[in-house]
């Protein structure tokens, strides 16, 4: 079944909508005998009006890529609430005043061309679209259409701003089925995504429909209830004539609460416009023109406008320039209002006019210019044209300003610019009143020497307009000359020049020659030192030695480490330019600097002497400022903790401490370093001090140096260790230690043992089970556990287990006997008789039955853990939330409120 949208409405209380019915497929596709094939020609000649693609077999019109959304079920997805809720369309145009867009043309050459079944240029009415795409744009449909125009293309394609056409009206397309195709003109209405939209486009088309049956003779006449007339739907086409199933346009129209009547009553609208002296347009243009066509009437309105009278003939013109004020659109006809000498004539026929310039003509143009001097009392007009009433001034006013010009054009063979005056538009004069200036105007760091003496020095930029005669460069033949800042006039380069502190004037760079400019300069990066011997040589604010230009001497820098970081060779001498941290210093000769640390950073390592003879410094080796402060050969023998590592250009040295006292810098080559950090390697142990291993040291390096010793063992003797780096120093395994976040020190390997994988708080009770039981100081089978008793000795107590640990697969508890922690032994020699694990989640009321009863810290009768009787809570309501029986006793766990009061026999307590 194929849905048809019918003129069947639904009244929602908001608008009338036009809802589907449904007819089947016989009733759209068969053809009326009346209507089809009887008139029209022989089946050879009637198959040019069937595309080629579905001539061939290629395509269906179902699938041919046109039109093949969901336009027949487009109400499913929009509420008929929502559609009804829109405003009326036409109500809403009209509150809008919209205006209607001008034709565009994107003519197609790959379209075949064939007439109407009646002839050339006879079509028997439109056909209006839509292209059942939500999600396309107009470009984007004519493109797709035009690739693909051997399955359907039609004449053009309309949207909320455009009206494009792509193939010419007088002939035939394949938009609707062989029948419509003989026929009419087709377009197609592009999707909006908004209702304003929408409505915009829907303007477009009307306007279009109308045009188009204006310019056939055509009337308006819907074909949509009895399949005669000149306005078809899609639908329409489908229902009367056959050839095709589509139905658009009706289901888009109601997803705004549109419908066929209300288009045709747009489209009559629109037509009655353009047939009935209805402007379609009036706008505000600027232009000027000449009589073409003397003997024409001048009218009070828009030329064929309702009301139009006759105010005077265009012969009364001629030979004048008439100002065009504005333009308007009456049917076909386009007219303008004219304005002689300041005074608004009237309108007249455009096409009795010479247009000689419009705003359409002008080209955009960047630049700056300035008034000549001689050119000081021409005039300025507010158009191209120089017409009296037009003038704003003369040139004087504007004269030794830098202007812009931004509009450009030809007026009569004359070339005119429009100036601005910074942002302000100023008006329009001929090009040739106005001089170059100024293209570019930059300061300029850079020094020069007279090359052609015999050079004017101008007070401005050379070949600029207003630029006077100052002095010769030949005065300054000898100096050197500071170059502050360059610009370009024309062609032409200049630079202003300043000679001993003093700014003289502007001279062709063609009569200077540039020694030092900073595009010579190469960037550097590096650190130097003033050599001590170069203290009282000079920097510069550029690296020319200009007394005019200098900062001060280097002894203001003398002992400070300076970065470089730019370099320029001037007249064959090197400068360097210095930095001090941010702050540019200046520049001086590379030759007054001497390296400096390029590198300094901490360093954590040991060495011993490797090459004695050799000098220690006061500094990095290398530095410019390091002088000697003792041998090497002084420490042979000894353990050398190595603080600092520096690079001075290619050589690496450290600073040395001996005994904890810092000595000075070595080269690296002459030293055997055993330990660095860079050996290490992390590692995630748990480890304990060996009870054995107590009077160990540990240090803050790995290497057993004195003044390193940060402590023995004995300190940490007990504690759960982690072990998070390791590393070999001279064959020994050394080990860095943490107690918990805290770093310890570094102690060798074999001064640790195994820790507990596990250690944890326990709340249990315990009997001995097997007597002949070692108690141990710590966890049993890990490092620090040394002997400390015997479990028999405590045979026919209660223990209490307070934690549990974990030593490879030996589990052990500490326990204490009479509140006193006694040691660790090995679980197996245990019987546990209650643990927390035993107990029960419950949630009950009592109160106290026996006030003598006693309450414990642990369901266990043990002296050391009772808090009292219960004669203190008696009357009280508690809670009990948990229960265990022990030794066949139930204990219950009370609470007084929210605070745990502790346990007791459940037999002292009641419901």
């Amino acid at each position: 079944m194929k849905i048809l949208l019918h003129s069947a409405f639904l009244a929602t209380g908001l608008a009338l909508v036009a809802i589907p019915s449904v007819a089947s497929a016989d009733e759209v596709n068969t053809p009326r005998p009346h209507d089809t094939t009887d008139d029209l020609k022989s089946a050879d000649e009637q198959s040019i009006y069937v595309p080629q693609a579905i001539r061939e077999g290629k395509v269906t019109e179902e699938n041919d890529g046109f039109e093949d959304g969901t336009d027949t079920n487009v109400l499913a997805d929009v509420p008929m609430l929502r559609a009804a809720g829109y405003p009326d369309v036409n109500s809403y145009i009209k509150s809008k005043n919209f205006s209607t867009a001008s034709i565009e043309y994107q003519l197609k050459s790959q379209f075949p061309k064939f007439n109407y079944r009646n002839g050339y240029g006879k079509p028997e009415g439109i056909v209006l679209h839509e292209t059942a795409n939500n999600n396309s744009t107009i470009q984007n449909e004519i493109d797709y259409m035009s690739g693909n125009w051997q399955n359907a293309f039609v004449h053009t394609f309309v949207d909320k701003s455009r009206i494009i056409q792509i193939h010419p009206t007088d002939n035939a397309v394949w938009g609707a089925g062989q029948y419509a195709n003989a026929r009419f003109v087709q377009f197609e209405l592009v999707r909006s995504k908004t209702f304003d939209d929408f409505a915009r486009s829907i303007n477009n088309y009307a306007y279009y429909s109308a045009y188009l049956l204006t310019k056939y003779n055509m009337k308006v006449d819907s074909a949509e209830s009895d399949g005669k007339g000149t306005v078809w739907s899609h639908n329409a086409v489908t229902k009367y004539l056959g050839g095709t199933t589509h139905t658009d346009p009706i289901g888009y129209f109601n997803q705004y609460g549109y419908n066929w009547n209300s288009m045709m009553s747009l489209i009559q609208e629109k037509y009655d416009q353009i047939n009935n002296g209805v402007i379609q347009y009036d706008k505000v243009i600027w232009a000027y023109a000449r009589v073409k066509t003397p003997n024409t009437v001048i009218y009070s309105k828009p030329t064929g406008a309702k009301g139009a009278t006759s105010v005077g003939n265009l012969s009364s013109y001629s030979g004048k320039q008439m100002r065009l004020v504005r333009e308007a659109k009456v049917g076909n006809t386009i007219s303008s209002q004219i304005s002689v000498d300041g005074k608004v004539i009237g309108y007249v026929n455009n096409a009795s006019l010479d247009i000689f310039y419009k705003t359409a003509n002008e080209t955009s143009l960047s630049g700056y210019r300035m008034v000549k001097t001689a050119n000081q009392n021409d005039g300025y007009y507010m158009l191209p044209v120089a017409e009296p009433v037009d003038k704003k001034g003369t040139l004087k006013d504007l004269y030794n300003k830098v202007l812009t010009v931004d509009r450009q054009v030809t007026v009569d063979g004359v070339v005119w610019n429009r100036m601005k005056n910074g942002s302000a538009i100023v008006g329009w004069t001929k090009a040739s009143n106005l001089g170059l200036t100024v293209s570019t105007n930059d300061i300029i760091w850079a020094y020069a020497r007279v090359k052609t003496a015999n050079t004017t020095i101008y007070s401005g930029p050379v070949d600029f307009a207003t630029a006077v005669s100052v002095g010769n460069l030949s005065s300054y033949s000898g100096k050197q000359m500071r170059l502050v800042r360059q610009a370009r006039v024309g062609n032409t380069i200049s630079s202003q020049i300043s000679v001993d502190g003093k700014v003289v004037g502007w001279v062709n760079n063609n009569s200077l020659d540039i020694f030092y400019k900073t595009a010579n300069e190469t960037s550097l990066s590096g650190y130097r030192m003033v050599k001590t011997a170069n203290q009282n040589d000079g920097y510069y604010m550029l690296p020319v030695a200009e007394p005019v230009d200098k900062k001060g001497t280097l002894k203001d820098l003398y002992n400070k480490v300076l970065t470089v970081d730019r370099q320029v060779t001037v007249d064959g001498v090197v400068w360097n330019r210095m930095k001090n941290g941010t702050a540019i210093a200046g520049w001086t000769k590379a030759s007054n600097l001497g390296l400096t640390v390029s590198t300094n950073d901490i360093i954590w390592a040991y060495a011993r002497v490797k090459t004695a003879n050799t000098t220690i410094y006061s500094g990095p080796v290398d530095f410019a400022t390091a002088v000697s402060v003792g041998n090497l050969s002084s420490y042979s023998g000894k353990q050398m903790r190595l603080v600092r590592q520096a690079r001075v250009g290619n050589t690496i040295s450290s600073q040395i401490s001996v005994d904890g006292k810092v000595i000075g810098w070595v080269n690296n080559s002459a030293l055997n370093i055993f330990y660095k950090s860079a050996n290490e390697k992390v590692v995630s142990l748990k480890r304990m001090v060996k009870a054995t291993s107590q009077g160990e040291g540990y240090y803050m390096l790995p290497v057993a140096e004195a003044a390193d010793k940060r402590g023995t063992l004995k300190n940490v003797y007990g504690k759960d260790l982690t072990v998070d780096r390791e590393v070999t120093v001279d064959g020994v395994v050394w080990q860095r230690m943490k107690d918990g976040s805290n770093l310890v020190g570094w102690t060798k390997a074999s001064n640790l043992g195994v820790a507990a994988s596990s250690n944890n708080v326990i709340w249990a009770y315990a009997r001995v089970k097997t007597a002949n039981t070692p108690i141990y100081s710590a966890p049993v089978g890990s490092a620090a556990a040394a002997s400390a008793g015997n479990l028999s000795s405590y045979s026919g107590k209660q223990l209490r287990l307070i934690r549990e640990a974990k030593v490879g697969t030996t589990t052990s508890s500490q326990f204490s006997v009479d509140g006193k922690v006694i040691g660790w032994v090995n679980n197996n020699s245990l019987n546990v008789f209650y643990k927390s694990s035993m107990e029960k989640i419950i949630s009950v009321k009592r109160t106290v039955k026996n006030t003598n009863g006693e309450y414990y810290q642990l369901p266990v009768p043990e002296p050391v853990d009772r808090k009292g009787t219960l004669a203190a809570y008696a009357g009280k309501t508690l809670t009990v939330d948990r229960e265990v029986t022990v030794d066949g006793a139930v204990w219950n766990r009370m609470k007084d409120g929210s605070t745990i009061v502790g346990w007791t026999l459940a037999s002292n307590l009641k419901a």
